[in-house]
């Protein structure tokens, strides 16, 4: 009876009932993937599409179920069809050239999608850090460089995460010194790794010592765990570890 009278009360109101219903079950799946669970937020995707031909960021939803699947060719072509019918948005083209990247092919396609994305939103900082990644992996150094040292200054929200990416720039240059220099201070887990490696290279052992414990207390089961545990094995000696 009471939910009769609420879309008697909607209907008279002049909302749509169906775009309202759609828009619900697009809330519902993005709360779903939130939660990490892709499979829930998939279902409300496509009963949102098949209530209402307009529940376009529903597209949105299952570019990203498809990309957390890993079903790359699939979420590019739900992305680009959101970026043709919300071309005012940046999030498809931001996601979609963080994808490509992730996925280390087409590097210069993600750069360009990271461009309309900035011209969308020019004062989003992970427009800013998707651009220095892409031209980063496009050995376009001192551009990448200018990105990162405007993040590092002017986004505090991000400047820890631009410092590291930075850092390992420097450090595929060769450039030891200023890659440990942009890192001094930051206390993260990609920090740690970085000057871990830093330091083994330079053969300072203590310190290498000292940044791999650090990383395995916030990342004991992280991608470079064991790799870690082995340099902690072939570093230690009586009185260092």
């Amino acid at each position: 009876m009471l939910i009769n009278l609420l879309l008697l009360t909607l209907l008279s109101s002049g909302i749509d009932v169906e775009i309202l219903t759609a828009e619900l079950h697009i809330e519902t799946g993005m709360a779903y993937l939130v939660q990490g669970l892709p499979d829930n937020a998939f279902a409300e995707f496509e009963t949102a599409l098949d209530i209402s031909d307009n529940a376009n960021e529903a597209y949105l939803g299952l570019a990203r179920v498809a990309a957390i699947r890993e079903s790359y060719l699939v979420a590019e072509e739900h992305y680009k069809h959101y970026i043709e019918i919300e071309p005012h948005n940046y999030l498809a083209p931001l996601e979609l050239s963080k994808m490509l990247l992730l996925t280390n092919i087409r590097s210069i396609e993600a750069l360009d999608y990271a461009n309309s994305a900035l011209a969308l939103a020019p004062l989003n900082g992970e427009c800013w850090l998707i651009i220095a990644d892409a031209e980063a992996r496009l050995h376009n150094n001192e551009a990448a460089i200018n990105w990162y040292t405007r993040l590092i200054i002017e986004n505090e929200e991000l400047a820890d995460t631009s410092r590291v990416q930075l850092g390992y720039l420097y450090f595929n240059e060769g450039n030891l010194q200023k890659a440990r220099e942009v890192l001094l201070g930051t206390e993260t887990i990609g920090a740690y790794h970085l000057l871990a490696l830093i330091y083994l290279e330079q053969h300072d052992n203590l310190r290498a010592i000292d940044n791999i414990n650090r990383y395995l207390y916030l990342n004991p089961n992280g991608n470079w765990a064991d790799s870690a545990r082995i340099y902690l094995n072939e570093l230690s000696e009586p009185g260092l570890y």
